[in-house]
């Protein structure tokens, strides 16, 4: 798997956070959209300068899934890139 990072543009830096059901509140289940999930990824992009938000992703798995750190920060950074360009 390619490093998704790699087309993070040079202005801009990611913060990856790792959630897992012990350290999810109810409260970040709604917001996400699922309430039945154990493994939550979130990918904030942020500017290097001022350091604003401007892009959010999230991969959460399923329960049938078989969570994975690689895959789950793929997936977020993906699709906070995403946003971003959006």
């Amino acid at each position: 798997m390619k490093n998704v990072e790699s087309n993070v543009p040079e202005h801009l830096r990611v913060h990856v956070v790792y959630l897992y059901k012990g350290r999810l509140s109810k409260s970040q289940l709604k917001k996400i959209g699922r309430t039945r999930t154990t493994y939550v990824t979130i990918a904030k992009l942020f500017t290097k300068e001022g350091g604003r938000l401007v892009g959010e992703g999230i991969a959460a798995c399923s329960t049938g899934d078989r969570p994975s750190r690689k895959v789950g920060r793929a997936v977020a950074v993906g699709r906070a890139l995403a946003a971003y360009h959006a």
